[in-house]
């Protein structure tokens, strides 16, 4: 462990950095209390002893100054040295935030057990704090998996469901419109059937990578919406926005040239509803979906490969 000492009597303080060094831990010396906090600053050390009785600055001010810098989450070992060591002087030191105390002159043997338990007691609150980053990497790795599509990468219909109810509110709050784009893969059943379902997977990874491209502001959210059918939301897009932003999407994915031979064109194209409104209490969130999915069925009816607009019906 890295251990600092502080003890205004260099004797003891050398005799027991010595000791120390011996068990085979790294040992910083300080002759006072003032200086033992910067050296706590800058040492980060893993266990600290303190002479209760130096000048200045006595052991338990300099403990709980420590303990202050330290916070609440990091705990690091404080064990006091003192000739008085009766029920009082105890209780002192633990309500000054130390942990254990060593009675002047120090035993050797003593000094090895208690320094043993307290190593003991920081490696177990070291996995303990170990095992918490590590859950806390999971719960983050879990959390990203329930939110994201795991074929294309993009976030999947749960978390497009929770983004469109929370720009609905900041755009019911703001006044500013919230534009919805809807958009199917064309005969993708036939690509599926001509070219295979890993082919099919490769062309929705590629469907998803033109959309991101096409939806340029970070606050737009591009997701996989289920199966062949991707949705796209703008924040403050007007109707007239939108549609470019549509128009971009389909020429994305027209200069991908994806060979399609079920499609009338031969590559794969997409089909695009889109709707524009400006969110009120008496609209609801639904209304805008329905309009964009509305617009999407247009879309295929005049042909597909196409993106139509549909204003939403007052």
């Amino acid at each position: 462990m890295r251990i600092l000492i502080a003890d205004d009597s260099r004797t003891p303080r050398t005799a027991i950095g010595d000791q120390l060094r011996a068990m085979g831990h790294s040992v910083t010396e300080a002759h006072e209390g003032q200086q033992a906090i910067e050296l706590f600053r800058v040492h980060q050390p893993d266990l600290i002893v303190l002479d209760v009785d130096m000048p200045v600055m006595n052991g338990y001010e300099t403990a709980r100054r420590i303990r202050s810098l330290a916070g609440d989450h990091d705990w690091i070992p404080i064990i006091f040295l003192s000739s008085n060591v009766q029920d009082k002087d105890i209780a002192t030191g633990i309500e000054a935030g130390g942990d254990d105390y060593l009675a002047k002159p120090v035993s050797p043997v003593v000094l090895r057990a208690k320094i043993n338990a307290m190593q003991r007691i920081t490696d177990m609150r070291q996995r303990l704090v170990d095992f918490k980053e590590q859950l806390e990497a999971h719960n983050v790795t879990l959390r990203e998996e329930s939110s994201q599509d795991a074929l294309t990468g993009i976030p999947n219909r749960r978390s497009f469901d929770t983004a469109f109810e929370q720009e609905w509110k900041h755009a019911t709050r703001s006044g500013k419109p919230l534009a919805l784009l809807l958009a199917d893969v064309d005969h993708f059943k036939k690509y599926n059937d001509t070219y295979g379902h890993q082919r099919g997977d490769e062309c929705l990874k590629a469907v998803a990578g033109a959309m991101r491209t096409a939806a340029r502001r970070e606050v737009d959210v591009v997701a996989r919406y289920g199966g062949e059918e991707f949705a796209l939301l703008l924040p403050d897009t007007s109707p007239v926005s939108a549609l470019l932003v549509a128009g971009r999407v389909l020429e994305g994915l027209r200069s991908l040239r994806l060979a399609h031979e079920g499609s009338p064109s031969g590559h794969v194209t997409m089909s695009i509803g889109v709707c524009s409104t400006v969110p009120h209490a008496d609209i609801a969130a639904a209304a805008l979906v329905k309009t964009a999915d509305r617009a999407l069925y247009d879309a295929k009816s005049k042909g597909r490969n196409q993106a139509v607009l549909l204003a939403m019906a007052r």
